[in-house]
């Protein structure tokens, strides 16, 4: 791992001030106050006061005092010269005292309140890095988080280069703690089991990996079905079981971001204790990700074949509408004969084939079975229609994934575990009577009951599915290895003897 992680051009940004100097941070650091002011008056020569006051305002803004103090920017140097009226350019006859600076420096400190780091101090200060590099790997930011934590704590920062060593060797650190937190989960038959996600397959020339970090494509059945092939693989690993509560979540996070992108020959090449800590991280987000798409594309799946069954339903009304406008002029005319007062009721009916023909009133009854719809109408009889292609995908969709609600008592959950009891049944049984159907609204109640009589097996099953797509957006019913859909009470406390769809 590279000590000097920075360049030539980054190194001295670090050991200098910066380009310009905001007004505020001007006003709050530069700004001398009395007390200040006392303590730079005790310099004789004014251009030993200006270099005074630019140092304790350095320490005071960046923890440290630049060894050429030349390179603090005209603005701030203007801007101190100004409070101690004196000349701005005698800066360089101060900066040609390097005797006098040393002890200005030394004074400065003191007056601060700050100290120089004892080995103590750099001991706590590795240790802390090594806490923030499990957070954050990332160089620079340990670096900064560094700087603060001693201006915070008035340690004057010691070199840029002493610093990079200790971030090197923090993150370092890191990765020997990762691996060791990760020790109990990486037995033999573990990592032989990791070693394995790298090797092609013989017939398809694909690794596990790269099969795992294949995205869906589309919501259409096979691609759910891959979603929940990947699921079951993991679950069949146990890496629903792994426990990776002893990682920070942002190094979890970041390990499993290097196994998406890595390529197998990195994955190959990286040390086994930092490979074995990336695979696993990366398998146990790999759950939680496909979790989420098994679920997501289901829910898009349910709801295009509703878009899809209200469009059909719009154009089966355009393509009827010449029909009911014929059934409406017959049953006028039928209307007519009944409120016709010179009829006699025994006459009814002879004046009414005479007017609509019997053939032609029957066809017309025929037909309008057809028109009559439901009221609320949604489209209901076209989305079922579509049942054999959900079904494609809809009992691994509820075998596989571990549906939790807020109790028992919730019956979209009980009447999917119905669903599922029917779909392991090896023979086809009837929905139970006792099945929940208080969830289902008005606009299915005319299709649930079956004409043979009992519950409609179709028609139960696609209203239970429905009102599962708008619990799961709600947060009413949540699932097990999931982040999108997972427990809403989770950050608040933990639910007590959960309801369950999968045993």
């Amino acid at each position: 791992m590279p000590v000097n992680f920075l360049s030539d051009a980054e190194r001295e940004r670090w050991q200098g001030f910066p380009g310009t100097v905001p007004q505020d941070d001007l006003h709050a650091f530069f700004l001398l106050t009395d007390g200040d002011r006392r303590e730079v008056q005790r310099q004789r020569a004014p251009h030993n006061r200006l270099g005074y006051a630019l140092q304790l305002c350095s320490l005071r803004y960046l923890g440290f005092v630049p060894d050429d103090l030349r390179t603090i920017p005209r603005q701030v140097v203007t801007f101190v010269a100004e409070q101690l009226a004196v000349d701005p350019g005698g800066l360089l006859s101060y900066a040609r005292r390097h005797r006098t600076q040393t002890d200005h420096e030394r004074h400065v400190q003191a007056y601060l309140r700050f100290r120089r780091a004892a080995p103590l101090d750099l001991h706590g200060l590795q240790a802390w890095l090594l806490e923030r590099a499990l957070e954050h790997d990332k160089p620079t930011l340990l670096l900064q988080l560094a700087c603060e934590k001693l201006h915070r704590e008035k340690i004057v920062r010691p070199g840029v280069t002493r610093l990079e060593r200790l971030v090197a060797t923090a993150r370092e650190q890191a990765h020997d703690e990762t691996f060791r937190r990760l020790a109990p989960l990486l037995g033999g038959e573990r990592q032989a089991f990791l070693d394995s996600l790298l090797e092609p397959d013989a017939t398809t020339g694909q690794t596990p990996l790269s099969w795992l970090r294949q995205e869906a494509v589309s919501h259409a059945a096979s691609q759910i079905l891959a979603a929940l092939r990947k699921i079951t693989f993991l679950r069949d690993a146990g890496v629903h079981r792994w426990d990776l509560s002893s990682l920070n979540p942002n190094r979890a996070k970041w390990l499993a971001r290097i196994g998406w992108k890595s390529t197998n020959q990195a994955l190959q090449r990286m040390p086994a204790r930092r490979r074995y800590a990336v695979l696993v991280a990366f398998l146990h987000q790999a759950l939680l990700h496909h979790t989420d798409v098994a679920v997501e594309l289901f829910d898009q799946c349910l709801w295009r074949c509703h878009v899809d069954a209200k469009q059909e339903l719009e154009e089966f009304q355009k393509a009827k509408a010449r029909s009911t406008s014929e059934a409406l002029r017959l049953f006028r005319e039928l209307g007519r004969v009944l409120l016709d007062p010179g009829i006699d009721d025994a006459e009814v009916r002879s004046a009414s084939f005479a007017r609509v023909p019997e053939g032609v009133l029957r066809e017309a009854i025929h037909e309008s079975q057809d028109l009559i719809r439901p009221r609320p109408d949604d489209a209901i009889d076209f989305l079922a229609r579509r049942y054999p292609y959900l079904r494609q995908f809809v009992p691994a969709f509820l075998q596989t994934l571990a549906l939790r609600a807020q109790g028992p008592d919730d019956s979209v959950l009980r009447a999917a575990q119905v669903i599922r009891d029917l779909d392991c049944s090896p023979t086809r049984r009837a929905v139970p009577e006792n099945a929940p159907i208080t969830f289902a609204g008005e606009a299915w109640r005319p299709y649930l009951r079956a004409a043979e009589g009992g519950l409609s097996r179709r028609y139960y099953e696609l209203c239970t599915l429905w009102h599962l797509r708008s619990a799961l957006r709600s947060g009413n019913i949540w699932v097990e290895q999931s982040r999108r859909y997972a427990d809403p009470d989770t950050s608040s406390h933990p639910r007590s003897g959960p309801a369950t769809a999968r045993k």
